[in-house]
């Protein structure tokens, strides 16, 4: 068996191919075209931290930073970083009036 370095698949771990280290997320993934395809709704554009525990815990990390993950409806890759403060705070109906 010979691989090439052009090979798409040859750095593959487990469906995943490492994309390099994002200036706010760290060490990324990006799951490799080879083995599972770009993904349909983001084009293979999500990005998967690779210090990541829990969900919850991942948006701790960023809101401690002023950023919120947005996230592709589709393989649950981060696609983009906003800031809190782009966020509209929910509209709270008090009980009494629902």
């Amino acid at each position: 068996m010979s691989f090439h370095l052009s090979d798409p698949c040859l750095w593959c771990i487990e469906g995943s191919s490492p994309a390099g280290i994002h200036d706010i997320l760290g060490p990324v993934y990006k799951p490799c075209p080879v083995c599972l395809g770009a993904c349909a709704l983001c084009e293979g554009d999500g990005l998967f931290p690779a210090d990541f525990a829990c969900l919850p815990c991942f948006r701790q990390q960023l809101a401690a930073q002023g950023l919120a993950p947005i996230m592709c409806a589709h393989c649950s890759g981060v696609v983009d970083l906003i800031p809190l403060d782009a966020i509209p705070a929910p509209e709270v109906t008090p009980h009494g009036h629902h």
